[in-house]
């Protein structure tokens, strides 16, 4: 007598929908792009209303006192942009990372060391308001310079900001236009921004940050289309 084992029918499995590499996803990567160069550019836009810089810190307190305003108002936005600018790069760093992983991480972690030392850069700015209120604005601008260049200031904040911002950018943008996750304008306009921002700056009414915001919505468009980061890294590698 044979006994016959029914065989269990196949049972279709579907595909793993494709996984974000990182711990952003399309819509936060979406956001935060948008979001966080917007209010960036708006900080820097803001400056146009105030009249240029004096060399003297004494002197710039004086500006800060007279245009409270304003100055009261670039911080709250840059502020604000920290936390989705973070976010935007550590997407940008995710979608680099379906191609040159290594590179991703090193451009990821300098750039958080940057955005950590951008809040120290604000810090100083709303130390500004009230000694900018001081009777004694010499001794408010000592106290003030003082602050700025103690060493601990200058290892926590400024070297973190300087170094991990303009080396986080380079990184991320060699290693995009290298790789080519995405359009190459999108990393072309982001590196001409971190060379002439950190260099000429803003001259009149021409800001580089005008650059970062166009790479920012440019890339913002681009995982927006593709369902999700690594989806996004994944088509352009196909296509490219």
């Amino acid at each position: 007598m044979h006994t016959t084992v029914p065989v269990p029918a196949p049972v279709d499995v579907a595909p793993a929908p494709a996984r974000a590499a990182g711990p952003v996803g399309r819509r936060l990567a979406v956001t935060a792009l948008v979001v966080g160069s917007v209010l960036n550019t708006a900080e820097a836009a803001l400056l146009q209303f105030l009249p240029e810089r004096p060399e003297a810190l004494v002197d710039q307190l004086a500006l800060v006192g007279e245009h409270t305003a304003v100055f009261t108002t670039r911080l709250v936005t840059g502020t604000v942009a920290i936390p989705f600018m973070a976010i935007a790069f550590l997407a940008a760093a995710g979608l680099l990372a379906t191609r040159m992983r290594r590179t991703a991480y090193a451009a990821g972690a300098l750039l958080l060391a940057g955005m950590w030392g951008f809040v120290g850069i604000h810090l100083v700015g709303y130390l500004q308001l009230p000694a900018s209120q001081s009777a004694d604005l010499d001794a408010a601008a000592d106290l003030l310079w003082a602050a700025e260049s103690h060493p601990v200031f200058l290892a926590l904040f400024l070297a973190p900001f300087l170094l991990g911002t303009t080396l986080g950018m380079v990184t991320l943008t060699v290693g995009m236009l290298r790789s080519g996750v995405v359009a190459r304008w999108i990393p072309a306009v982001w590196l001409a921004f971190i060379v002439l921002d950190f260099s000429v700056g803003a001259v009149g009414p021409v800001d580089p940050h005008w650059l970062w915001l166009a790479g920012a919505l440019g890339l913002a468009a681009h995982v927006a289309r593709s369902g999700s980061v690594a989806r996004s890294g994944e088509r352009r590698g196909a296509t490219s």
